[in-house]
């Protein structure tokens, strides 16, 4: 079997080698089948991530017809040592800043954060996914950390999860850990497909 590391490293380079064409076609694709989603139609409060190296761009939503009574919240380092996320709404007239891993953050006041159980849908970004939903994310553990404590609950209502990613991201097996959080969807510019729970 690969190895994570030799798959993190043959999936940067790929995402690295698009074109600003090639991620503006995949960045609508992403949009429009995402914006079909049930769990998208019925949020209210979305978190999306601001795409880094490549990743392919959720961000195409904030303009979609269909998100104006929607508020959009972006990942922000918080928690002990800033190892967990909390989510901090954005609109035009918040300052931003890098946060410690060259991210841009919002800087919208820390009483509007919210933590990921307050949301109702979360897009996450992934270097690869496999057929069972297993994610392979950058290695910094931020989201697995961030979700633990809800993939330990009876009942998951809150958020609902969306893993998003290239089509050519796709691996034939990820290797899984105990922690790894699996996805129960993963939207690429293709189309979405669902896993069982």
């Amino acid at each position: 079997m690969v190895t994570k590391s030799e798959i993190r490293r043959r999936m940067r380079h790929w995402r690295r080698s698009l074109s600003a064409e090639q991620q503006a076609r995949a960045q609508e694709g992403l949009g429009r089948h995402i914006s079909r989603l049930p769990a998208f139609l019925g949020a209210s409060h979305v978190g999306i991530y601001w795409p880094m190296n490549g990743e392919i761009s959720p961000l195409g939503l904030v303009a979609h017809p269909l998100s104006r009574h929607k508020t959009y919240y972006l990942p922000a380092l918080a928690g002990s040592h800033l190892r967990e996320l909390r989510f901090a709404p954005f609109r035009g007239r918040w300052a931003w800043r890098q946060n410690g891993l060259g991210i841009p953050e919002p800087q919208s006041p820390r009483r509007l954060w919210r933590s990921a159980r307050e949301l109702d849908l979360l897009v996450i970004p992934m270097l690869a996914f496999d057929s069972r939903g297993h994610r392979l994310g950058m290695g910094g553990g931020y989201y697995d950390r961030t979700l633990k404590i809800l993939v330990h609950r009876q009942y998951w209502r809150r958020p609902r999860l969306v893993g998003a990613a290239h089509a050519f991201q796709e691996c034939p097996e990820i290797p899984a850990e105990p922690w790894d959080v699996s996805l129960p969807v993963i939207c690429t510019e293709l189309g979405c497909r669902c896993f069982p729970a």
